[in-house]
């Protein structure tokens, strides 16, 4: 059965929906229409917080790539046929706590899920986000949809978040905070003008200069965003270090990913929005790194060094002077290390925080919502349990 507003043909125009109210539906990423996709990119662009990797640029390619994101659901809150709010369900897990199935934001690889954050357009927040929920209540009625879903990285200090909690409450849905941890950033209004410590620039500085020294090369740091070889170089120097080895994830490794990354650059570089700074010894590349536009601000996405200069720290070289050139030559806000827990580098060089959460919300029927509703008791007897076998033998 095709939906309201949908046509078999790939070409059709939207059928406009009821404009009296917001509603919701999902869509099959396989199935999206072109006009899907061009409402869905101008939501990311109306976000009041920005994510690039909930955008088509992200998702849809990967469901092209990937067999992890190839079943991704895109649950849509609308008015008529503007898109104001959406949460990509991209697969079900099933986790001992709550032990239900659980609707997932992030898929596998997970290098195409560095944030979590639904899109959410600015001008109408909670009844987006109210929506949203409506939507995923309705879908755990009337079909397989989970009625448990996890936000797996979702920024706890924003106002999407807020809303979600607000909007789970005067709804009666639970809504969880399973896990929290920093993440560093630097905003134009903080430190990103001078992030670093009077130390750390002296000792990045030290080592450059031993660098071209042993060398005997001149260390700069070029633009490479519309250099056809520079995604490429950047999976060679990838491969080179820990990544390329044993478990690593070094997108070299798979053609898959290879595939994925140079339609990625090629989308993002059309779009206008992707800078490739690459830190060279002479016109040889030894480190480079991405970074993403979104909004008022920069994401980082990927960083890479060459594994033949262990002793001379070519990522901090390389991001002190990243943030520097960013910082004169845009208009941005602020840079964003979107990374894992307890990313040192990270956290370290962009001294500024923000907090990263995982929610888990209950929005299926009683068994769902009272699992949710429990996880701060099942969190607690875990944490209490943990710290009894932890205990060392005759502490207190």
């Amino acid at each position: 059965m095709i939906p309201p507003g949908r046509d078999q043909n790939p070409n059709s125009k939207p059928i406009p929906y009821d404009h009296r109210r917001m509603e919701s539906r999902i869509i099959d990423i396989q199935n999206l229409l072109p006009w899907e996709e061009a409402a869905w990119s101008a939501l990311a662009e109306a976000a009041i917080e920005p994510n690039p990797f909930f955008e088509p640029g992200f998702l849809a390619l990967a469901s092209r790539h990937f067999e992890g994101f190839s079943k991704t659901r895109l649950l849509v809150a609308h008015e008529g046929n503007s898109f104001k709010g959406l949460i990509p369900i991209v697969g079900i897990e099933r986790p001992r706590i709550p032990p239900r199935p659980m609707g997932s934001t992030r898929g596998t690889p997970t290098m195409v899920s560095g944030m979590c954050t639904p899109l959410v357009d600015r001008t109408c927040v909670d009844e987006a986000t109210g929506a949203l929920l409506d939507g995923l209540r309705a879908a755990a009625r009337q079909s397989d949809f989970p009625g448990i879903v996890s936000l797996r990285r979702v920024s706890d200090n924003g106002p999407v978040v807020e809303s979600v909690r607000r909007q789970g409450k005067s709804r009666g849905l639970p809504v969880f905070t399973k896990e929290t941890y920093e993440r560093g950033v630097v905003t134009r209004a903080g430190q990103w003008e001078t992030p670093l410590s009077g130390s750390r620039r002296r000792e990045i500085g030290r080592r450059r200069r031993l660098l071209a020294r042993d060398s005997g090369s001149d260390v700069h740091v070029v633009d490479r965003t519309h250099d056809p070889a520079a995604a490429a170089d950047f999976l060679t120097i990838e491969a080179s270090g820990w990544k390329g080895q044993g478990d690593g994830t070094a997108m070299a490794r798979d053609p898959r990913k290879v595939a994925w990354f140079h339609e990625w650059c090629a989308y993002w570089i059309e779009a206008g929005r992707l800078t490739v700074l690459a830190l060279n010894l002479g016109d040889t590349s030894i480190a480079m790194q991405y970074f993403l536009a979104a909004g008022e601000g920069i994401f980082v996405y990927r960083i890479a060094q060459d594994a033949g200069y262990p002793k001379y720290g070519l990522g901090q070289m390389l991001l002190e002077s990243a943030m520097e050139l960013l910082y004169g030559e845009t208009d941005a806000l602020w840079i964003d290390a979107c990374t894992d827990p307890g990313n040192e580098f990270f956290l370290a060089m962009l001294p500024e925080r923000r907090l990263t959460s995982m929610l888990v919300i209950g929005s299926g029927g009683v068994l769902d919502r009272s699992a949710v509703s429990a996880m701060p008791m099942m969190a607690r007897a875990v944490a209490a349990r943990r710290r009894v076998f932890t205990r060392e033998p005759g502490g207190a």
